[in-house]
């Protein structure tokens, strides 16, 4: 039978524990082991005693991340069957994985005490008393349990009929299968660690190296931060392209977000590893580091100049995905899934925080449902992109009039953030000249009079008005206006 058809079979034959047995096994082969769990509970409750369905459970616990549960299955049925040398090499392999290694070293000796000829109990005892021994070295899981000579798993269980054989025999006292490591391999319930390189690497060195790199991301972010603050932001800008808005206006936002993500992000990769099954595996340390480390990943990233903004955005999941990985050592698959979930949900974050402050900055409320479409349209269908300009030339020095309206953008946040307007006046020669600008025709917005061959300057106005612009030389000498928004300006 396939394993569809076994399944079915089960569900109509709930108590055809031979078939349940057999499917509990292939579900274990095909790394369903949440659901083998299940079939295998049902075995040991209901079924007669049998040491396999026992070790099976224990190994897709494991296999699950419950620790605890697989060496609590292997202890009871310890109990019951005292004199089962696979019970008790399964039973330390586990320990020796989560790092109970003083516990692992006892279940080891006792092993060599019922079986004295085991073929490699005493040298595991030996291995843990010299591992132990290493004052410098901390009571982790160690290198040793991924070399091929310390496999502790036994290589008695038939891979025809499931037979548990006692001892070293080359042939099953049941039904005579060689019991070769090769013929029993599919079969096994095996702990064997599946790790990349860097497991080797104790927990100690890479919380210290996680560390090391989340005090540096955050010491740059703070060093940038600062710096922007205390220069640039301090001097005189006007935002005439969604570049200047992100990088002067949306300053404020940027920094609480920034910080916000710091914390949020951890809590994020905690509920993410509940997600995907990982809730007891993952020490709670390295979870805070590796949410710093990306989340200060990502603020550096929005430092990036604009040629290189793009290449940020696209380093950042490729980052979360390394570090998880690398951090974490789990199969590519739950990577994956924990890295998608992790990016997607501070996203979801950076959206409702920015969109938060921003409100409160602009004392309204903002939809980012509406907000940032329409956001995107604007620029999107944009034939000349900001900034748009107006000249207003007098070759001959009369005076000129000029009635300017500018365009909405669709966007209510936009309109409030690009309300800045940069004027420039360039004169042939010194001479006093007027500027003046009226919203409509009489109410005076900027009346300027001055002496000089050029001058600059920014106003505030708004997408509800008409304004009429007014410049004059006293000595009708020729001049050049330049009128700059990201507005689309519209002459009358």
């Amino acid at each position: 039978m396939n394993l569809l058809d076994l399944l079915d079979y089960v569900e109509k034959n709930p108590k055809d524990y031979e078939k349940r047995w057999k499917l509990a096994k292939k579900l274990y082969q095909n790394k369903d082991y949440s659901l083998a769990v299940e079939h295998l509970n049902i075995l040991v409750n209901e079924w007669e005693p049998h040491v396999n369905v026992n070790r099976f459970l224990s190994a897709a616990l494991y296999r699950l991340g419950k620790y605890e549960e697989s060496i609590d299955v292997l202890k009871k049925s310890i109990e019951r069957w005292n004199n089962e040398p696979g019970l008790y090499e399964q039973l330390g392999r586990v320990l020796i994985t989560i790092g109970k290694i003083e516990e692992a070293q006892k279940i080891y000796e006792k092993l060599a005490e019922i079986y004295p000829d085991h073929k490699w109990a005493q040298t595991a005892v030996t291995r843990i008393q010299s591992f132990l021994s290493k004052k410098h070295v901390r009571k982790t899981p160690f290198s040793f349990t991924l070399t091929s000579d310390f496999d502790l798993l036994p290589e008695s269980i038939c891979k025809r009929c499931g037979t548990e054989n006692q001892g070293y025999i080359d042939r099953c006292w049941k039904c005579g299968e060689p019991l070769s490591l090769e013929s029993t391999q599919p079969e096994l319930p095996s702990t064997e660690i599946q790790l990349n390189p860097i497991i080797l690497l104790t927990p100690e060195i890479i919380t210290l190296i996680l560390g090391l790199v989340a005090i540096s991301f955050l010491s740059i972010n703070i060093f940038i931060s600062l710096k922007f603050f205390l220069g640039d932001y301090q001097s005189t800008h006007i935002s005439l392209t969604f570049w200047d808005i992100y990088r002067y206006e949306l300053f404020p936002a940027r920094f609480i977000t920034s910080m916000l993500l710091l914390i949020i992000s951890p809590i994020l990769i905690k509920f993410g590893l509940n997600i995907i099954g990982l809730r007891e595996k993952i020490p709670f340390n390295l979870i805070i580091l590796t949410g710093l480390i990306i989340a200060s990943f990502i603020s550096l990233a929005s430092w990036l100049p604009k040629p290189l903004f793009l290449w940020g955005l696209i380093l950042v999941p490729i980052f979360s995905f390394l570090v998880i990985l690398g951090t974490f050592a789990t199969s590519l698959l739950k990577t994956l899934n924990l890295c998608l979930f992790q990016i997607f949900m501070l996203f979801i974050s950076t959206v409702i925080i920015f969109t938060a402050v921003e409100s409160h900055n602009l004392k309204t409320v903002l939809n980012p449902f509406t907000e940032i479409p329409a956001v995107v349209h604007f620029f999107l269908t944009q034939t000349i992109q900001p900034p748009h300009e107006i000249v207003i030339k007098s070759p001959d020095g009369s005076p000129q009039t000029k009635q300017i309206s500018f365009e909405k953008t669709g966007s209510y946040w936009l309109d409030k953030r690009a309300n800045k307007i940069a004027l420039y006046i360039y004169l042939d020669n010194n001479d006093t000249f007027i500027f003046e600008i009226n919203k409509g025709e009489t109410k005076p917005i900027i009346y300027y009079k001055n002496f000089s061959d050029k001058w600059h300057f920014s106003c505030s106005i708004n997408t509800d008005d008409i304004f009429t612009f007014k410049i004059s030389t006293e000595h009708n000498i020729p001049f050049y206006v330049q009128i700059q928004s990201l507005f689309i300006l519209s002459p009358q």
